[in-house]
């Protein structure tokens, strides 16, 4: 009798007790599984890049510079457009738009300070090997070279741009050797006095040609004509009386200054194609 008590009183401590530790072995991994669950979810924002904020400025001025020649290969370039001054300001410093701007308007059906395509520096294209490069940031300046071949001839294009509160914006386009879409443009649309008007009898100084202008400056046996439209500049040689004649164009055509008198103050202007404009020396 008494080892049938004692039998019985051992079973129940031994189910007792391992009903205990069955309990407290599972609220231990219950704990563990939201415990871990937990870290997870307070790790998994730390390693996900946060939107917007990961670009780096090299990058992100690289990409301006890219997105602009997407556009102007898809036919919606910033330029030579009067419609949407937005997509200059887009791209371009206040400083550049606005002479982008104003040449695009002044230039309206004629051949204004921009007389090729200004992001290959050309007039006729056939690129290939296209890349952008990797900016190079100084401050608040940022550099982007862009090389590619056109018509086999390798070329690099040098994008400077202006970091202008959060955004990047392209301040000049270099072409090399001292050129740049900002001199062709101040060149054109200078505030700088005009220079004074020659006396009479000199074939020198300012014109009014038509609706235009353009400088006359003597150079050894010929003049120097530069146009206020156009970036070039045009060579004209003494012909007789009071003639003044182009070099021939490719078609073998030549323009001609063809003045009343000698004082070289009043006449007509008549181009290659036979066109007449009146000439009148500047004031």
């Amino acid at each position: 009798m008494t080892l049938k008590v004692n039998l019985s009183i051992t079973v129940i401590i031994l189910v007792l007790s391992g009903g205990c530790t069955f309990r407290t072995g599972g609220q231990n991994s219950a704990e563990n599984t939201n415990s871990n669950v937990a870290a997870n979810a307070a790790a998994e924002p730390a390693g996900t890049p946060s939107g917007g904020g990961g670009e780096s400025a090299a990058i992100t001025a690289a990409n301006v510079v890219a997105d602009l020649y997407k556009r102007h290969d898809a036919k919606k370039s910033p330029f030579f457009q009067t419609k949407d001054r937005g997509i200059v300001d887009k791209f371009f410093t206040k400083r550049l738009g606005d002479l982008i701007w104003k040449d695009a308007n002044n230039s309206t059906g004629e051949v204004g300070a921009i007389d090729g395509d200004p992001l290959y520096n050309a007039q006729d294209t056939d690129i290939k090997n296209f890349a952008v490069g990797t900016a190079n940031i100084n401050g608040d300046t940022a550099t982007v070279p862009v090389t590619f071949t056109n018509y086999d001839a390798k070329q690099t294009v040098t994008f400077t741009l202006k970091q202008i509160g959060t955004a990047w914006k392209i301040d000049d386009i270099g072409y090399g050797g001292g050129d740049s879409l900002m001199k062709w443009l101040r060149e054109t649309y200078s505030d700088k006095p005009s220079p004074p008007v020659a006396s009479n009898g000199e074939f020198e100084g300012k014109y009014q040609v038509g609706e235009t202008t353009c400088l006359v400056k003597p150079v050894k046996m010929a003049f120097e004509i530069k146009w206020a439209k156009g970036t070039g500049t045009e060579m004209f040689f003494y012909k007789d009386a009071n003639v003044f004649e182009s070099e021939e164009d490719k078609s073998g055509g030549r323009n001609e200054f063809r003045f009343d008198d000698e004082n070289y103050n009043s006449g007509t202007f008549v181009r290659a194609d036979g066109k007449t404009l009146a000439v009148s020396r500047a004031k």
